[in-house]
């Protein structure tokens, strides 16, 4: 009897311990599942996050007309990319397309090595395409179109009217484009290239003889940045203000401030831009 006693107690035992061991199986079953459906996309998300990744930092170059890029004849326009590639059918009225443009002593590199195209496209995604170019600081206001013209042609950009980003010295172009337009009178033609203006320290808003060229850009939005060490940066988005009806904005830096507060500067820039339909000009 008290062997049977005993047989008995360990088989419950037995069975104790196999509940157990299965209970224990079957939680880790449900925790890993758990686990991988919280990691797992959707083809969605999955397709975004890799045209985030892909669209980052995409290198090439279209042919010029005009000399004003690199190479023997100075006819190739070297640019890097980010975001997305609009077309004339799928571009919307909230999607922009941004050009950026450096001064003499920089690069489209300089753009890359900053940060601010990679984090203007992850904040603007998928909204957003950003065109960073090296175009020569030489090119007047045809040089731009000339570039603008070969971007169209390349598929880079859809042939909207651009969001414009013209750093120091390469003011040039944008301002000889207004210099075309006030002497034309034609200001639509403008218009339908350049649909926001951000000049940061300009010198050549400085130089014009009148304030016509300035003031062609009226009816377009105007972001004038400029350092707080930025002497003439300060007096530029003083004029722009005045003649322009600009937004002027102050951000702590050099001349080339976007490079000394890239993360404000790209926070200023977004906010502007998402801001441009509530606070349209005309």
């Amino acid at each position: 009897m008290q062997h049977g006693t005993m047989y008995i107690i360990l088989n419950l035992k037995k069975l104790v311990l196999g509940f157990t061991l299965l209970g224990a199986i079957a939680t880790i079953s449900l925790v890993a599942k758990a686990s991988e459906e919280s990691t797992t996309q959707t083809p969605f998300q999955e397709s975004q996050n890799t045209m985030l990744v892909e669209s980052i930092d995409t290198r090439s170059s279209v042919p010029l007309s005009l000399p004003y890029g690199q190479g023997i004849d100075k006819k190739t326009l070297e640019y890097i990319h980010c975001g997305t590639k609009f077309t004339k059918s799928t571009f919307m009225d909230k999607d922009i397309e941004l050009i950026l443009l450096h001064g003499a002593k920089y690069t489209k590199d300089d753009w890359t090595s900053s940060g601010i195209p990679s984090e203007m496209c992850l904040k603007g995604q998928p909204h957003i395409s950003i065109t960073a170019i090296d175009l020569s600081v030489r090119s007047d206001g045809v040089g731009f179109r000339d570039a603008f013209n070969a971007l169209v042609e390349g598929k880079v950009i859809s042939g909207n009217s651009i969001v414009v980003i013209s750093p120091s010295a390469s003011g040039k172009a944008i301002v000889s484009l207004g210099s075309a337009a006030a002497e034309s009178g034609d200001y639509e033609t403008l218009k339908k290239i350049i649909k926001v203006w951000i000049p940061v320290a300009s010198p050549a808003v400085l130089s014009v003889r009148d304030d016509a060229p300035l003031a062609a850009f009226f009816s377009i939005p105007v972001l004038a940045i400029n350092g707080d060490q930025d002497v003439m940066g300060k007096k530029v988005t003083k004029k722009l203000e005045s003649v322009a009806n600009a937004k002027g904005v102050e951000l702590k830096g050099s001349h080339a401030v976007y490079l000394d507060s890239p993360n404000i500067f790209v926070d200023t820039v977004m906010d502007f831009l998402s801001g441009n339909e509530d606070n349209s000009r005309r």
